[in-house]
């Protein structure tokens, strides 16, 4: 059996459902609650002792988005099976895409967790001041914010290839990868936004499209799964 070919579609589409709406809320409590949800905007030493604070909030935000790069991994490969019947060259390049966007984000990962090792009072930071440390801290997850809209640009372009194999594959309904494919664009909308420093208004609405997307392909993928049928006729086909 070629790994190209799953043995159970519908069984495999729904271990991918089920992965993804984990991704979608670990990932969610990474950015609202172990992030951003510490931040306060323009005040780099409040952020720092917010972290301080709340270790344990944070610590567990930057699980959850190791979690969905570990997650990630195995969900982008059953979905790239499923859809290399309608498209081996497509999926395979949107594979690529997915990884991508998977490798940057782990290896950014290291810029959400510095502001850990930055909290005051800690013995090898005695000769910095706080507000120095606070600095660093806050420009750190400036950081991060740049390597993730970075590995979101990869993301994008996946979303929009494998949205558009899901369109013309017959064992998805249309409508389904059409909103994955808006999801695509509005993770770009929002990464073009970041970079040209547009300061568009439409960026949440964006993020709350993308949401969408996502979470219609992954809960049809856990409660439907495929048509294996018309699965099978199209890889035979």
């Amino acid at each position: 059996m070629s790994m190209l070919t799953p043995r159970r579609p519908v069984v495999e589409a729904r271990i991918a459902g089920a992965l993804y709406v984990l991704i979608i809320i670990l990932g969610a409590y990474a950015e609202l609650v172990g992030r951003e949800g510490l931040v306060v905007a323009g005040n780099p030493i409040a952020t720092l002792h917010a972290i301080a604070t709340h270790q344990h909030a944070f610590r567990l935000g930057f699980a959850a988005e190791m979690a969905t790069n570990l997650l990630a991994i195995p969900t982008t490969l059953i979905l790239w099976r499923l859809l290399t019947p309608t498209g081996p060259v497509i999926a395979l390049t949107a594979l690529v895409f997915d990884l991508t966007q998977n490798t940057i984000n782990a290896m950014n990962a290291w810029t959400q967790f510095v502001p850990l090792t930055l909290i005051p009072h800690a013995a090898d930071l005695a000769a910095l001041p706080p507000a120095q440390l606070a600095d660093f801290a806050r420009l750190a997850l400036q950081w991060h914010d740049v390597g993730f809209q970075i590995g979101l640009t990869f993301f994008g372009f996946g979303l929009l290839l494998e949205g558009w194999l899901v369109v013309r594959a017959t064992y998805f309904p249309g409508w389904l990868g059409l909103l994955y494919m808006f999801a695509g664009v509005c993770y770009l909308g929002n990464a073009i936004n970041f970079f040209l420093g547009l300061h568009l208004l439409l960026v949440p609405d964006m993020l709350f499209g993308a949401f969408i997307g996502e979470s219609a392909m992954a809960l049809w993928l856990l409660i439907m799964g495929v048509n294996a049928r018309h699965w099978h006729a199209v890889k035979s086909g």
